[in-house]
């Protein structure tokens, strides 16, 4: 029982210290407070992963919001346009056909691999419209080809920079989307094999508005602001930090202590709670008789004993003279 506790309150805990990541470079929707831009804060914007696996593949059939929404939110989804961050704010401008640097930080790798993508309707894009204009790389990976699509972050936690190409394409305000398809869970792949990183995955995205025309200075990125930490609210590393293990390996073991002093604490209150309670219903039970009336045992009557004669212990008969 308490094995199977502990296990359960660290499994609770390790879902909620994991970060995943976020677009910085041109700065999404969620994280263009952190770049200077007057946009509503986003806490939480390296967890924009369509709900959680659960929600996305069990309850939405694998459908996300082109954000990174759930896609059974509310209309409009809070990252899309009309929503909580979807305010249309433009970040980056960028020349027709140029090659742009991109920026993605991981606070928590799960293997897979991204991809960029860019449709010119901002106040109403899908993913199909998306899908038109998949960006392609510049500078390809070992092992890949030139015209590859995809790149794979393969040196865990950290900020990746990428470098890819625009397409031929002009438009006033863009939306930008990057995909963050994870590879780190057990499935199924096509050819009827099973392995790590098949089947469906666990996934992200992000948004962020542009411009692409001609004849721009393209723009560079501003340095992060310093954010106020509240004692609710706990603000993500910003892309300027670097990441420390072993930081977070101590705060991770902190936690974990502190939530297991907590497990023991309330299971020692209740184990004494219940041994009372255990003990009243035992003294309870011995006040019952056979026939389920309380058995008070009667006192015996007062015994009264004959006080005693002059001529105690001797016989009481009286001799009668019959002579006469």
């Amino acid at each position: 029982m308490i094995q199977t506790s502990v296990a359960f309150i660290l499994l609770a805990y390790l879902t909620t210290v994991n970060g995943h990541g976020r677009l910085i470079e041109p700065p999404s929707r969620a994280s263009a407070w952190r770049y200077g831009f007057d946009t509503p804060h986003n806490y939480n914007d390296h967890e924009l992963f369509c709900g959680g696996y659960t929600r996305q593949w069990q309850k939405n059939g694998g459908k996300c919001g082109v954000c990174g929404d759930a896609w059974d939110s509310k209309l409009p989804r809070a990252h899309e346009y009309g929503g909580t961050y979807g305010q249309g704010v433009i970040v980056r401008q960028y020349n027709v056909g140029s090659m742009v640097n991109l920026r993605v930080e991981l606070t928590a790798s799960h293997m897979g691999y991204f991809t960029f993508s860019i449709c010119p309707d901002y106040k109403n894009a899908s993913q199909e419209c998306l899908d038109k204009n998949i960006l392609k790389t510049v500078r390809p990976q070992d092992g890949l080809s030139l015209s590859d699509i995809r790149f794979y972050p393969k040196d865990g936690s950290k900020v990746y920079e990428m470098k890819y190409r625009l397409p031929k394409l002009s438009c006033s305000h863009c939306l930008l989307q990057w995909r963050y398809i994870a590879g780190n869970n057990w499935g199924t792949c096509q050819n009827g094999t099973e392995q790590v990183g098949c089947g469906p995955q666990e996934e992200f995205r992000a948004c962020a508005d542009i411009t692409i025309g001609k004849g721009f200075v393209e723009t560079s990125s501003p340095e992060t602001i310093d954010t106020e930490v509240t004692s609710t609210t706990t603000i993500p590393p910003t892309s300027e930090e670097s990441y420390n293990p072993i930081s977070a390996i101590i705060i991770s073991i902190i936690s974990f202590l502190i939530a297991l002093l907590i497990f023991f604490l309330l299971y020692f209150h209740y184990y004494r709670v219940g041994g009372k309670i255990k003990s009243w219903l035992k003294g309870r039970s011995e006040n019952k008789t056979d026939d389920g009336h309380t058995g008070v045992i009667p006192m015996p009557p007062p015994r009264i004993r004959r006080p005693k004669g002059k001529d105690d212990g001797e016989s009481n008969l009286h001799e009668i003279n019959l002579k006469y």
